[in-house]
């Protein structure tokens, strides 16, 4: 027994070089790691996917929570100004943005693949040695499709109106976060000067800039 270590959180290795073992001399921790998908996948488009920009998801992420009022009482006032009044509009433009991101990335997808089965398709025609018609009208009508699904797709500029009413939806989250330090136009010291009122007017004035998306 005389020649038992104490456990001290080392393991020795090979040499004199003694390592450190992170958590001590404790026994590891159990739990499971929490599976996260990769980026590609978690950014993927909905096909299927009809969300109404009016109404809530169950994917919001809230600025203010209710509890906040009880937890910041000194700044109850103000964060029931965004719960009643300006969260409301942010949220509309959120959900538009997300709206018109899942759009962009589901007509380029549709690029994507379409050019994939018009290659594979061309590759097909050439390894059984061409003269294969009923491949080349596929492939035919299939790039015909591509190119004006492509104009359309620029017509429409779905990336520039996810990006505009993006911008507008973080420009009233911006406008809030000023009036909650009474910062800028908010530090005004008249006191027939109202914040709230002038906080209105600024949201407005974004939700109006920009034209619409």
């Amino acid at each position: 027994m005389d020649h038992v270590r104490p456990s001290t959180g080392e393991v020795p290795e090979s040499g004199s070089v003694v390592r450190k073992v992170p958590g001590g001399g404790g026994a590891p921790k159990s739990g499971r790691r929490s599976f996260r998908r990769p980026a590609l996948l978690a950014r993927f488009p909905r096909f299927f996917w009809r969300r109404s920009a009016e109404e809530e998801w169950p994917d919001d992420w809230p600025v203010v929570r209710q509890a906040h009022l009880a937890e910041y009482p000194a700044l109850a006032d103000d964060l029931e100004v965004w719960l009643d009044h300006v969260e409301p509009r942010f949220r509309k433009l959120d959900h538009q943005a997300r709206i018109l991101q899942n759009q962009f990335r589901r007509q380029h997808l549709a690029l994507i693949l379409g050019g994939l089965v018009a290659t594979s398709l061309g590759a097909v025609q050439a390894a059984l040695g061409g003269g294969v018609e009923g491949l080349a009208v596929t492939q035919a009508v299939l790039t015909g499709v591509l190119a004006g699904l492509t104009v359309l797709i620029r017509s429409r500029r779905v990336q520039h109106g996810y990006f505009t009413t993006r911008l507008r939806a973080e420009r009233i989250k911006s406008e809030f976060f000023l009036f909650l330090g009474r910062v800028g136009i908010y530090a005004a010291d008249d006191p027939a000067d109202d914040p709230v009122a002038r906080l209105g007017q600024q949201v407005e004035e974004i939700e109006a800039a920009e034209g619409a998306a």
